[in-house]
Formats: structure tokens, C-alpha cells, sequence
């Protein structure tokens, strides 16, 4: 009898111990959550919430130490925050949440923007960050005018200061992963409002962005080029970026009359060029009325600033047989936004050249009113 007892008592310990295994398995694999980082938010939609904490994840001081990049200044970091978010559109294009990008050959623009430095502005989600790895800049704006779009970023916030590692990283965007991330969630973020709508970003885009980081994975490696997603050092660059509050994602409109004029107004303050701006597509969905020449004009460029964009159109200098990725000092975009009869991208398509070699195209002509 007592032999019994004793066989029990073990058995049930031993199950216990393998419940208690299971029940932390999706905690453990994907790294030890941090402590709650305070940070105040916002009830207003249409103020932005402070979300760059001042505490950083535990256990993450190892990443990042050959960045060169250090906590963002006081004043850079208000310049940044006071930056204001343009109304909700009245619509969306196509009635639809990009929550990732369709563009494959991001890669053809490496060599234009590499170790550029100073601000990079970029619509869209997961492309930025691919680029901003190789551009290194000082300060990244991801810029959207759909709000949940921004609200995913928030997400991507959290799951970048939380995995160590790339393949984590990528993880953390499996469904076996949502319990975990939600709650990351809840401790990063305090107003619960916010919490909800960076949740319901995460849940509605989370298998998007699976996806598109396993194709991405797979087109850079048919490339033979790493990426943040496999190469650590670029990584930890994008880590750093948020560790360091230098990271303002905010729902902005090209064509509208507020964001990117403060976003410009935010640059001349503490004293840095756009560096990058990249427009994706979005040109393509509205004509080049006097509001947005006149916010694309109100950006500090310099000569060492770039624009990237792409075109939805099929031909033979098109790499993925989709999109056209055409590239542009910021002066030259300067000096046509002067144009007259500027009207539309496609002006400015008509006027390209083939890059030889490279696989995108070039805007080097000036208008025609100043040659």
C-alpha cells in the first residue's frame, strides 16, 4: 500500500512538471518578455500618444553595440512627438489595409541609398525596415495615411524590442505566437485603448507579414544579398533605432496639409536632411495637386538626398514584372515639383532612363522649361 502511495505521489509530480513545460514552451521559445515599459498614450485619436519609453526590455543591453547609435536628445525627441497625424481619409485606396508591401525588388534601390544617415520617410509597413537597415539613418518616420497601418507598427515595435534574433524575429509572427505577443503588447503600452487597436493591427496583419517575411527570405536568398531578416548586424541596427526612441510612425496624407510639413518643420529643428524618401506607389492614386508639391517642396533635401518610388507598370525595365522602381535625387524632384505642368507621376515616368545593370530606372532630366 505504502509502495503505492509513493508511485502516485510521483506520478502526479511528474505531470505536473510536464504541464508546467507546455503551459511556458511558447514563453521560452521565443525569449523572456521584458518588463512592463511605461509609456503614456493619448484617449485622442487625433493625438499621437508618448511611445517611446524611457526603460529599455530587460536583457537586451548585448544587441547593438557596434550601431554607433545612442539615445535620441531631448529636444529631437520633442521636435518628433510634436509632429501631428492628419485627418482620417475619407476613404481608402481600394478600400483596403496594405498591411504588407507586393514590391519584390526593394534591392535595386540598395546602392543609391546605402549609409545615407539622416531621415528616412517611408509609406507602407515591412519595407521600411528592410531599407532602413541598409540606409542607417539617424531617424526613421514610417508614414501611412491609414491608421492601421501605424497601429501594426506599434506592433512591430514590440516584436523588434523583444526577439534577440532575426529567426525570432520571424517567429513572433506564427499564430502559435499571438497569446504571447498580445500580452507583450499590454505590458509595452499603457492607455488601453491604444492596447486594443495595436492588438487588432497585430491579429488582422499578422499573417500577412508572415508570409511576406518568408518571401522575402526567399527572394534575398535567390539574390544572394542578406537582409535584416537573416543578417544580424542589420538587425540589431532596426533594434537600436527603437531601443533608442529615434523610430515616429504616424498616419500622414501626401496630399493633406499638416504631417509632412511638420515632419519637414521636425527635420530643420534639429538639424537633419531627408535623407531617403521613399513614396512606393502611392503617387500613382492622386494628382500632383498644390498641396503636394507643396509639402514635397517644405522637405530638407540636400545633395546627398534621394527619392525611390515605384510605378505599377509591366516592361522590360521592370524586375518583378510588376512595378518599375524609379530613382531621384531630392534636388531634381525639387526642381520638377516647379513644373508647371507637373500634373501626375506619370510626367515624370516619361522622362526616365534605364539604369544599365541595375534593374531599376532614373530621373535625371530636368523639366523642360529649365533645360
Amino acid at each position: 500500500m505504502q509502495k503505492n502511495t509513493i508511485k502516485t505521489g510521483m506520478l502526479f509530480a511528474f505531470s505536473a512538471l510536464v504541464a508546467l513545460v507546455l503551459a511556458n514552451a511558447e514563453t521560452w521559445a521565443l525569449g523572456k518578455p521584458s518588463s512592463s515599459a511605461a509609456a503614456s498614450a493619448a484617449a485622442e485619436d487625433s493625438e499621437k500618444p508618448s511611445l517611446q519609453p524611457d526603460e529599455e526590455p530587460a536583457g537586451e543591453s548585448d544587441i547593438g553595440d557596434s550601431t554607433g547609435l545612442t539615445p535620441i536628445p531631448a529636444d529631437w525627441r520633442a521636435a518628433f512627438e510634436a509632429v501631428r497625424p492628419d485627418p482620417h481619409p475619407e476613404k481608402l485606396t481600394r478600400n483596403s489595409h496594405y498591411w504588407i508591401s507586393d514590391e519584390k525588388r526593394h534591392d535595386v534601390f540598395r546602392d543609391t541609398i546605402e549609409d545615407s544617415g539622416g531621415i528616412f520617410v517611408g509609406l507602407g509597413t515591412d519595407q521600411n525596415y528592410l531599407m532602413a537597415a541598409w540606409a542607417k539613418p539617424e531617424v526613421l518616420i514610417p508614414l501611412d495615411f491609414d491608421q492601421m497601418i501605424i497601429d501594426l507598427h506599434f506592433a512591430f515595435r514590440v516584436v523588434f524590442l523583444h526577439a534577440k534574433t532575426p529567426r525570432e524575429f520571424a517567429k513572433m509572427w506564427k499564430p502559435e505566437a499571438t497569446r504571447n505577443v498580445v500580452r507583450l503588447i499590454r505590458e509595452t503600452y499603457d492607455d488601453e485603448e491604444f492596447q486594443r487597436a495595436v492588438i487588432r493591427a497585430y491579429k488582422k496583419g499578422r499573417k500577412h507579414v508572415a508570409v511576406r517575411l518568408k518571401r522575402v527570405r526567399r527572394v534575398y536568398r535567390r539574390l544572394k544579398m542578406e537582409t535584416f531578416l537573416t543578417d544580424t548586424k542589420q538587425y540589431d541596427y532596426i533594434v537600436q533605432l527603437f531601443k533608442n526612441n529615434r523610430v515616429f510612425p504616424v498616419r500622414g496624407d501626401l496630399t493633406a496639409d499638416m504631417t509632412v510639413k511638420d515632419v519637414a518643420e521636425a527635420a530643420r529643428r534639429v538639424g537633419l536632411p531627408i535623407r531617403t524618401l521613399y513614396l512606393s506607389n502611392a503617387e500613382q492614386y492622386f494628382k500632383f495637386t498644390r498641396s503636394y508639391k507643396d509639402n514635397m517642396k517644405s522637405l530638407p533635401f540636400d545633395e546627398r538626398s534621394v527619392v525611390i518610388r515605384t510605378v505599377g507598370k509591366r516592361t522590360k525595365a521592370s524586375p518583378d514584372g510588376v512595378y518599375e522602381y524609379i530613382y531621384q535625387t531630392g534636388q531634381n524632384f525639387s526642381a520638377w515639383l516647379d513644373y508647371p505642368k507637373l500634373y501626375t507621376v506619370w510626367t515624370l515616368f516619361r522622362h526616365r532612363n534605364h539604369r544599365k545593370g541595375v534593374g531599376s530606372t532614373e530621373i535625371t532630366r530636368l523639366p523642360p522649361e529649365i533645360n
